[in-house]
């Protein structure tokens, strides 16, 4: 099924692209304000998720339970897959994203004073350790995988003396050297700074909730949506969540200097602390 994957997608970006030369004529605003969400590398096209019946703008930011909100969400809307994969047929579809409605009515959603805009971020220190654990931990570093492949293209670049090869695998160490060499280039959205993923053009956000406080702060979102019982205690459960040890025994000191320094923008804005020994 997989070669049918990019058709089942364009089919899925019609409005988007049917009326972005109806916005073209006749509402420019709207095509200049998705036109500069789309572009300079804000990934809005997969990270910006939207319930427009229910007035909702979610941007996901990866490792910090984003799995686990988007899967709400795609319960709410109540809608099930318009997949050519018939075993998706009964899972859940949405929520829409950016590319998968008119741009008037994205225009239209984001600026209107009702919607509810949100995000979940998670501490630095701790979702670096998720990302390694779960895209690299373990893995041989020969080609075939997404995540090894771009860590291959370019990890002559950072330092000569970084792994490689079947019997090698990328060690916490080496991650940290990698990841933040790459924090700030937007090399790949689960390394990239969430402060960054969070300015995006025309956004103001009404909630951004932590991950350490998710069951509190999700709470918000929850009473937006006048949401029942059942999905409420569905949205407890964690979802995708990596396999590892407690996070602060992987760092050294000078290992979450480097961090720090690399994703200080991350620790300033969202109030988390500088020191291991905090948590």
């Amino acid at each position: 099924m997989r070669p049918l994957r990019p058709i089942e997608l364009k089919f899925k970006e019609m409005p988007w692209h049917v009326s972005r030369g109806v916005a073209r004529l006749f509402d420019p605003t709207a095509l200049a304000f998705n036109n500069k969400l789309l572009a300079n590398g804000y990934e809005a096209g997969s990270l910006v998720c939207v319930l427009p019946a229910h007035k909702l703008i979610y941007v996901a930011v990866p490792k910090a339970a984003s799995t686990r909100i988007r899967r709400t969400l795609a319960k709410i809307e109540g809608r099930f897959m318009r997949t050519f994969k018939p075993s998706r047929w009964k899972n859940h579809r949405g929520p829409y994203g950016v590319r998968n409605m008119p741009v008037g009515s994205f225009f239209r959603l984001t600026t209107d004073s009702e919607t509810f805009k949100f995000s979940f971020v998670r501490n630095p220190y701790a979702r670096f350790v998720s990302c390694w654990a779960d895209k690299f931990a373990g893995k041989p570093l020969v080609p075939g995988d997404v995540f090894v492949d771009a860590y291959l293209a370019i990890r002559r670049d950072i330092a000569s003396a970084l792994p490689a090869g079947p019997e090698s695998q990328l060690s916490f160490p080496d991650f940290v050297a990698f990841a933040t060499a790459t924090a700030k280039a937007r090399h790949d959205m689960h390394l990239q700074a969430q402060d960054t993923i969070l300015s995006p053009p025309g956004i103001e956000f009404d909630l951004i909730g932590k991950v350490e406080t998710f069951d509190v702060d999700f709470r918000r979102v929850l009473d937006h949506l006048r949401i029942g019982d059942n999905i409420r205690r569905d949205a407890e459960v964690p979802l995708n969540e990596s396999h590892h040890d407690d996070w602060p025994i992987y760092y050294t000191d000078e290992l979450a200097d480097r961090v720090y320094r690399a994703y200080e923008c991350d620790f300033d804005r969202f109030g988390y602390a500088r020191a291991i020994k905090a948590y």
